[in-house]
């Protein structure tokens, strides 16, 4: 068996190219921005959470309410921004993409404060 000439492993090569196009690279700026940022505002929160029961009484109606702000902020945050991640790659779907690192983001102090 004879090793290939350059035209011919050129021609394979731009043949499997054809077949196989390489897609457009995503736009993961924004979820790679907003996942710490989340991450931050989660930890945040959960130390208020923590502090506000050490200082108060932690039985109190409004300590609860705030455990409750505090829960909700996370499912928001973490859901929105897992919807982000799961969100197809291809650069058509990068405007939802942003829009779930947004909202990730937004929705922490959103729902802590809005109480």
């Amino acid at each position: 068996m004879s090793p290939d000439t350059r035209a011919e492993w050129a021609a394979r090569n731009a043949a499997y190219a054809a077949t196989h196009p390489v897609p457009r690279p995503a736009r993961n700026l924004a979820l790679g921005l907003a996942t710490p940022a989340v991450l931050l505002l989660l930890a945040l929160a959960w130390w208020i959470v923590g502090l506000d029961a050490e200082l108060g009484d932690a039985s109190s109606a409004a300590h609860q309410d705030l455990v409750v702000r505090c829960v909700l902020g996370t499912f928001g945050g973490i859901g929105c921004l897992a919807a982000g991640w799961l969100t197809p790659r291809d650069a058509d779907a990068a405007w939802l993409r942003t829009a779930f690192a947004l909202t990730s983001v937004v929705a922490m102090p959103a729902v802590l404060f809005a109480g």
